[in-house]
């Protein structure tokens, strides 16, 4: 298993579609994993750190985590078919839970234990940035755009 670490959320342009960046330790060479945008409002409010005044879904399953006695003890992207990526959360006491990436990634940035994802699934969706470190945004820029995708959207786009 390889290590990555949160590198960040991204609103691809001109769909306006948040794209979470997963950065592989020590390398230029990220894993890009189209996300919802719910799921990039739990995690950029979870890196922003702040906290609503009700426990949000992400928040309530760290809940039952803590009180069941229980940590969530690294998240593990298992596999990638058609540009969907399954992950699993590793809990403390040994068990395994089937889990949609975006949603690992939200509750390891919570929690902030360690993101990790096989070597195939880095081989078959890795991609190389060029440069990126050089021009990373400034947290401010990213959550500006970030409201500002938030702003053009309705709860019906998410309807099914």
């Amino acid at each position: 298993m390889l290590d990555l670490e949160f590198a960040g959320i991204r609103i691809q342009l001109p769909a306006n579609q948040p794209l979470l960046l997963l950065k592989q330790h020590e390398k230029e060479l990220y894993l890009p994993l189209w996300i919802g945008a719910p799921e990039a409002s739990a995690i950029a409010m979870s890196e922003q750190g702040l906290t609503p005044p009700r426990p949000m879904t992400h928040d309530l399953m760290i809940n039952v985590f803590e009180a069941l006695g229980i940590t969530l003890d690294r998240v593990e992207i298992v596999s990638v078919q058609n540009a969907v990526f399954a992950a699993e959360l590793v809990l403390s006491n040994g068990k395994r839970v089937d889990s949609r990436s975006s949603d690992a990634v939200a509750l390891a940035v919570r929690v902030q234990c360690p993101i990790k994802c096989t070597e195939e699934v880095m081989q078959e969706a890795g991609v190389i940035i060029e440069g990126a470190a050089d021009s990373e945004e400034a947290p401010e820029d990213q959550m500006r755009e970030f409201r500002e995708f938030l702003d053009t959207i309705d709860p019906e786009d998410f309807s099914s």
